[in-house]
């Protein structure tokens, strides 16, 4: 397991089964209008949040078995993920989100800045796919990511050590 702080009260610790409620909640945390842009009443909207929840989960674990699969937290309390694959040609970074109260208070920057050092230290690029119009896609442009090309809805972005 990689772990860095990037703040004095940030810090990455596993991710276990017990985590799975807090999962879930900061899942809804990004998905939530869309469902209510259809209509869906409450309960509906759980259960498809839940169902879609574990179906990205799944596909994470078969597209990356070997993913580092990480709580973020700060002072103890959860309060994002971040799910990152290292091997031999690249430090590939598959999920990052952090609950809404706590984007845009440089979270995100310290921890695409310490993978950007783990490149560093093994001389690999860092590779991610993100949204395209995801403010997560800004952020990467501000730390020297380059896009790369596009993947569908997708852009490819990736750092390079110097």
């Amino acid at each position: 397991m990689t772990t860095y702080k990037t703040a004095p009260s940030i810090e990455l610790r596993p991710a276990t089964a017990a985590d799975q409620h807090f999962l879930l909640r900061l899942y809804a945390s990004t998905r939530g209008m869309e469902f209510r842009l259809h209509g869906c009443d409450a309960a509906t909207e759980a259960m498809l949040q839940a169902v879609q929840c574990k179906a990205q989960q799944t596909d994470f674990q078969l597209q990356y078995p070997d993913a580092e699969a990480t709580i973020i937290v700060e002072r103890e309390r959860p309060i994002g993920r971040l799910y990152v694959q290292y091997n031999e040609t690249e430090v590939r970074l598959i999920d990052i989100t952090l609950l809404p109260e706590y984007r845009g208070r440089g979270i995100g920057r310290g921890l695409l800045r310490g993978l950007q050092s783990h490149g560093q230290r093994l001389h690999l690029p860092v590779r991610l796919n993100v949204l395209l119009g995801n403010p997560v896609q800004r952020l990467c442009q501000r730390c020297d990511f380059v896009m790369q090309g596009l993947d569908g809805l997708y852009a490819t972005m990736e750092w390079t050590p110097a």
